[in-house]
């Protein structure tokens, strides 16, 4: 897991380019860390469509593997998308798979829905600490269908998908 520097303050912080999200200064966002990233619907609840939950589910794969980045894996609820990754030895920035894959399936939503903003600007990343461990990140991650009281079992969410044993 990779480690945050503790007490960096407030005016420090910094976005990626227009963003509003905060990233850490002086922080390789290329470097073979995990990060649970969460990225929001621009409105109403997009992913409900089961066309469009199933491209934005199979564009997380693509760009993960066209970036070289590891996916731990992902769960995609009605309004927003949650992914734990990592760029493992890749090199390229949390910001390309950002800016890769939501442009990508901003297009592919515009051709299926006509929605031209399909997500918020920004993104929240987590960059795990070294004392959280890869497990423990997914799992809270693939119960989110849980507590939205969805389903009983997180295996029955659809949109939920795993790479490695909880």
């Amino acid at each position: 897991m990779g480690q945050q520097p503790e007490g960096t303050p407030l005016r420090r912080l910094t976005t990626y380019g227009r963003t509003h999200a905060v990233r850490l200064p002086d922080f390789d966002y290329a470097s073979p860390v995990d990060i649970h990233v969460t990225l929001c619907a621009r409105r109403g609840m997009p992913f409900a469509d089961a066309p469009i939950a199933a491209m934005v589910c199979e564009n997380v794969e693509f760009y993960c593997h066209r970036l070289t980045y590891r996916l731990y894996g992902y769960c995609l609820m009605p309004d927003h998308l949650h992914v734990l990754l990592s760029p493992a030895a890749s090199g390229q920035p949390l910001g390309a798979w950002l800016r890769d894959f939501k442009s990508y399936t901003t297009r592919r939503d515009a051709s299926l829905a006509g929605d031209h903003r399909l997500w918020q600007e920004s993104a929240y990343d987590h960059v795990c600490r070294t004392d959280e461990t890869a497990e423990v990140v997914l799992r809270y991650i693939v119960e989110n269908p849980i507590r939205a009281g969805f389903v009983g079992r997180w295996q029955d969410w659809r949109w939920t998908k795993v790479f490695v044993t909880l």
